[in-house]
């Protein structure tokens, strides 16, 4: 959203992010699909939980940055959180 593309289909996030060095960080099992078949593209986090208010993903993301950084800084480039 911060980048525009809050409305754009997933084949140009998917790019902007690659060309931009950025990690796509969503809870859509499509970008974790395309991750899993590419050799390439961005690193991909993978949020998988439930629907929530947004106050309590954020705290929840909060806590679980530490790993996704330390799983990013090993490399990985399809993290799936739960």
């Amino acid at each position: 959203m911060d980048c525009g593309l809050q409305s754009a289909p997933d084949r140009e996030i998917w790019d902007f992010a690659a060309a931009s060095s950025a990690i796509v960080v969503t809870k859509d099992e499509d970008f974790a699909q395309r991750k899993a078949l590419a050799q390439s593209g961005p690193s991909i986090v993978w949020v998988r939980l439930p629907n929530s208010r947004r106050r309590d993903l954020l705290d929840w993301f909060q806590r679980a940055l530490p790993d996704i950084i330390d799983a990013l800084e090993r490399g990985e480039t399809l993290i799936e959180v739960i």
